[in-house]
């Protein structure tokens, strides 16, 4: 939160970092303390860090033209589960992409469960809303579109070359990619899986494919 800069209302602490937080606040907003046992009722769960914060939520515009993150790309579609999103998202950033879209039906990315899953990354990083039409804005800008998707033709990950202007579409973990989703992205890809195995889990089969088709990283990347 801090680093992204956002407005925070108040923060409460354990006792132990009060000085800390007073510290690092410097005056911008107010710092209070409560027991540890206190601050797990407050967050209605068990709470390892000792501090709890109440912020702002930043605003998330749409994918126009304009507002096109730096490559490469991950855009999900309809990944309604917060775990799997907010693990995606922190996949995401530590294999290079520069954005997140997100699609119809995608669970809150500020929510609490995609926030600690996510380890932060969806309040510092460009999140746009994105439907159907936006993978024709990412092709017009020279992006090249790859949906995964378990269907015939699906290309293997070795026959792509690692690209920054690359945007992975990711779906839903039981049902998938939409057809007319794949139908409007340039090239398929699958995950080959062992014999009698059908299916990854979305966030595991995102982090492979990431990884092969997002290209080199640097320290600046996987910060």
């Amino acid at each position: 939160v801090l680093e992204a800069d956002l407005p925070i209302r108040t923060m409460v602490c354990v006792p132990a970092a009060r000085e800390e937080w007073l510290r690092r606040a410097r005056g911008r907003f107010p710092v209070e303390t409560l027991p540890r046992p206190e601050i797990e009722a407050l967050a209605g769960f068990p709470f390892h860090r000792g501090v709890l914060a109440l912020a702002e939520r930043p605003d998330m515009i749409a994918l126009t033209p304009d507002t096109i993150p730096e490559g490469p790309l991950l855009f999900l579609w309809n990944v309604t589960d917060p775990d799997n999103l907010g693990t995606l998202i922190r996949s995401a950033m530590a294999l290079g992409a520069r954005g997140i879209l997100l699609g119809p039906g995608c669970a809150d990315p500020y929510g609490r469960k995609a926030l600690r899953t996510s380890m932060g990354n969806s309040l510092i990083r460009p999140l746009r809303t994105a439907d159907i039409r936006s993978l024709g804005v990412l092709k017009h800008s020279r992006f090249r579109t790859i949906a995964a998707a378990l269907s015939p033709g699906a290309e293997h990950p070795e026959a792509f070359r690692p690209s920054r202007r690359t945007v992975l579409v990711l779906g839903n973990e039981g049902s998938g990619l939409p057809a007319e989703v794949v139908t409007a992205c340039r090239r398929v890809v699958s995950v080959p899986m062992a014999r009698d195995v059908d299916s990854l889990n979305v966030a595991a089969a995102g982090a492979i494919l990431m990884y092969k088709l997002f290209g080199r990283r640097t320290p600046l990347d996987t910060a």
